[in-house]
């Protein structure tokens, strides 16, 4: 399998780390040998130009180590300023327009090496056509795209001031539940209107939501490896693994064709980051990394943050859930189920230790700040939330007394069914003796054995997902309670008979009613357990 990582954002943002920015390219009308550079406003002018006839600030020399693009015009539309980042598709510069000068923006260009590659090059063209098809608040504007007079393309696109979120996550660990959801809730609808015209993002993390200003306006970033319909079908052919192996679906890890649903297992992963202030599998090398996203199951978020609502657990695991047919089917059904956990729409974002103060003033990036949460109780739905957090707070007790409760009523059912077979193959009339009872229970364990190893190695499989406990639990309740219903309905049925008829054995032997009770509770049960199963699969459909 191949790992790939798609351009870091078609779109730069003005204040994030270098090693995550990753930026358009422009059309190079060439050096102007500015030499001269204004400190306040970044305008470039000839060696004997001494005031900057803007602002009329004393001009300094620019460095001579600087990039020379610095200084060009791309497109002749577009002046470059100075470097804002730098990834490993490209370099992101911010630039100005040369007739409305107080028109600013992100400017992403293509590594020279990988302009050489027709693959990259196209992929490159996807994300601004992507990303240019979509016209949301919360998904970041591409305006042009072209190429430099050496062949290298670029995406120019809107500039944003603000960090990103996994930057700020780096900074303050994790944040409040009311402020995580507010942003996850923002990256929903934002990939909701992306999948509204058939885009798949493929590559959600942390990294590709930008927080913009103080109330924590978000917009996704980077669609170089989005999914447009079944056009680039040639760009990512099955067994290719292409996004950011801790924030991948099972699916996509695997190499398999994905649909929406890849989005909602990585924005599941990002609200669990969020929440918890750890990646899902963190720690683990890349390969490994994607053993785990197929194979495991991440810690519970409530095992890293005891205080989280439990109800809140349980949206995150649905959302995150293995098989892609028992997650969310959509964004605007995660949304909604996050809406609970909504209840002010002003307050975002607490500051962090390295956006306050002098240190956000030198960064010339606004200060993000936290305010008062309003009650919305009608929104909050308390009561909903508070029985849910029941429900999986006695998903697991309920689970291990409904194995035990399973194992009792099979191991009696098996010992009375020997006991009924060494009595029908043998003389009937007769007691049975000390050792034929004694193997009849020997025999009912040995049986039992094996099918018990199998159930509790399973169950330490799925020990971790909430929603996969409470699904078991209810498809086992459904087979404990059908069986035994089946069985008091025989019982029953025979009792009838046997007052009506004066015989409600119907010629049988009573060893042979024994077997059949058995049997037939067996079945009654296995019936319950199935029709649980397609009516959960039917509800998720």
């Amino acid at each position: 399998m191949q790992v790939s990582r798609a351009p870091e954002e078609p779109v730069v943002k003005e204040g994030s780390s270098p090693a995550s920015a990753e930026m358009a390219v422009v059309r190079d009308e060439g050096p102007l040998s500015n030499a001269r550079v204004c400190p306040t406003c970044g305008s470039r002018y000839p060696a004997d130009f001494r005031v900057c006839p803007r602002d009329a600030a004393p001009l300094e020399d620019a460095p001579v180590d600087e990039d020379p693009l610095i200084g060009s015009v791309l497109g002749e539309s577009y002046a470059v300023v100075r470097v804002i980042g730098e990834g490993g598709m490209g370099r992101v510069y911010e630039a100005r327009h040369t007739r409305l000068h107080k028109k600013r923006y992100a400017v992403k260009l293509l590594h020279q090496e990988l302009a050489r590659q027709p693959d990259v090059v196209t992929r490159f063209q996807q994300e601004a056509e992507a990303a240019s098809a979509l016209s949301h608040p919360n998904i970041v504007g591409v305006y042009d795209v072209n190429v430099t007079r050496d062949g290298r393309p670029f995406i120019v696109g809107e500039l944003l001031e603000g960090v990103e979120l996994g930057a700020y996550l780096d900074q303050v660990g994790k944040l409040p539940v009311e402020s995580a959801v507010r942003v996850v809730r923002q990256v929903c609808q934002a990939l909701a209107a992306a999948h509204q015209h058939g885009i798949v993002h493929r590559d959600m993390k942390p990294e590709n939501v930008f927080l913009v200003g103080s109330e924590g306006h978000v917009k996704v970033l980077d669609f170089g490896i989005s999914k447009v319909g079944e056009g680039n079908a040639n760009l990512t052919k099955t067994g290719m693994v292409m996004g950011t192996p801790g924030y991948m679906a099972p699916e996509q890890a695997r190499g398999a064709r994905v649909d929406l649903r890849a989005d909602v297992y990585a924005v599941g992963a990002i609200l669990y980051r969020c929440v918890t202030g750890k990646a899902p599998f963190e720690g683990l090398d890349p390969m490994a990394t994607l053993t785990a996203v197929v194979s495991q199951e991440p810690e519970r978020p409530t095992q890293l943050e005891p205080s989280l609502p439990a109800a809140l657990e349980l949206v995150i695991q649905n959302a995150m859930a293995k098989d892609a047919a028992s997650r969310f089917p959509s964004m605007e059904a995660f949304d909604a189920e996050l809406a609970s956990f909504d209840p002010a729409r002003a307050s975002l974002l607490p500051p962090s230790p390295d956006m306050t103060g002098e240190s956000q003033r030198a960064s010339g990036t606004p200060p993000t700040v936290v305010r008062p949460a309003r009650a919305n109780k009608a929104h909050h739905a308390p009561t909903m939330l508070a029985q849910r957090s029941r429900d999986v707070r006695w998903a697991r007790p309920a689970l291990a007394l409904l194995t035990a409760g399973v194992f009792l009523w099979v191991t009696l059912g098996l010992v009375t069914a020997l006991v009924a077979a060494i009595k029908l193959f043998g003389d009937g009339d007769s007691a049975l003796t000390t050792t034929e009872v004694v193997l009849s229970g020997v025999g009912a364990l040995a049986l039992m054995l094996t099918p018990t190893i199998l159930w509790c190695r399973h169950l330490a499989r799925i020990w971790g997902s909430t929603p996969r406990v409470m699904s078991l639990g209810e498809q086992l309740r459904a087979a404990l309670l059908a069986g035994i219903a089946g069985y008091g309905v025989i019982v029953l049925f025979r009792a009838f008979f046997d007052a009506i008829l004066q015989d409600g054995s119907f010629g049988l032997t009573a060893p042979t009613w024994t077997l059949g009770l058995f049997a037939a509770s067996c079945g009654f049960g296995a019936l319950g357990w199935f029709a649980m199963g397609r009516n959960r699969a039917s509800e998720r459909g």
